[in-house]
């Protein structure tokens, strides 16, 4: 797949920044001064394409129905939650590995990778309830990813397994968009239009994994205390590979329409 780098240039919409002063739309001379302001950005939804969606950072993804899923066709990008609060970025891996709050990072730290891949969230970040996704939008659970799978047909007997799963019907194959995946990409279609990149990950040390032979999903759902679920696909597997991994780790995020 060739990444389309003038869609943006093309169809990226304004934005433009709201400051809520006192609830208000002014203020007066005399009026007390408010300690501090949140920045709220709007995306003017005017001239979007067919089946397709803005985040508050003015980011356009399109999307796609996978059965009776709605799915973005490219990762998250944006550095806000739904309400206009800002998602930190940490770029130092100190901070990164003492996090315990929502956080973002570029591949590397470098923003050139943003445009091809998205950010790098942590798992306090999807489960903020101020929405890292764009309204009307979510992180899938566990659960959504397997009825995913399962309308690829993968057998029900596979998904509630960790590891691969599906290889033998290509079913990570079907998600893979057919470019920048390091060689072979096993058996990469992108059939479903899911367009899944390799945008690696970031450990629970700040250190950067996988960039080009992995890419690796957040899911909303917990395994214990400790550990998430999580969604891989790589370069060397045509399954989808169900993990479980710490919450500090950086990893992409889809978004599904509710």
């Amino acid at each position: 797949m060739t990444i389309d780098k003038h869609l943006s240039l093309r169809l990226k919409v304004f934005a433009f920044v709201v400051f809520l002063l006192f609830g208000a739309t002014s203020c007066k001379k005399d009026d007390p001064q408010t300690p501090s302001q949140t920045n709220v950005i709007y995306g003017d939804t005017i001239g979007l394409p067919p089946n397709s969606m803005v985040d508050l950072d003015g980011n356009i993804y399109r999307t796609v129905l996978i059965g009776s899923q709605r799915w973005m066709t490219k990762n998250l990008k944006t550095a806000h939650y739904s309400n206009g609060d800002p998602i930190p970025y940490v770029p130092s891996n100190t901070a990164w590995a003492a996090q315990s709050s929502g956080a973002w990072s570029d591949h590397d730290n470098d923003a050139g990778y943003d445009q091809l891949t998205g950010k790098l969230y942590n798992w306090y970040t999807v489960i903020d309830p101020r929405n890292v996704c764009p309204t009307g939008w979510h992180v899938p659970t566990d659960g959504e990813w397997k009825e995913l799978e399962e309308t690829l047909g993968m057998p029900v007997a596979e998904l509630d397994q960790s590891g691969s799963r599906g290889a033998d019907i290509n079913v990570g194959g079907m998600l893979k968009a057919d470019g920048l995946w390091d060689s072979p990409n096993a058996g990469a279609t992108d059939s479903v239009g899911f367009s899944a990149l390799p945008g690696g990950n970031r450990s629970n040390d700040g250190s950067f994994f996988g960039y080009g032979s992995k890419g690796f999903w957040w899911s909303a759902t917990a395994y214990n205390i400790t550990f998430v679920w999580i969604r891989e696909l790589a370069s060397n597997n045509a399954g989808v590979y169900r993990l479980n991994t710490y919450r500090s780790i950086g990893n992409s995020i889809r978004c599904l329409e509710d």
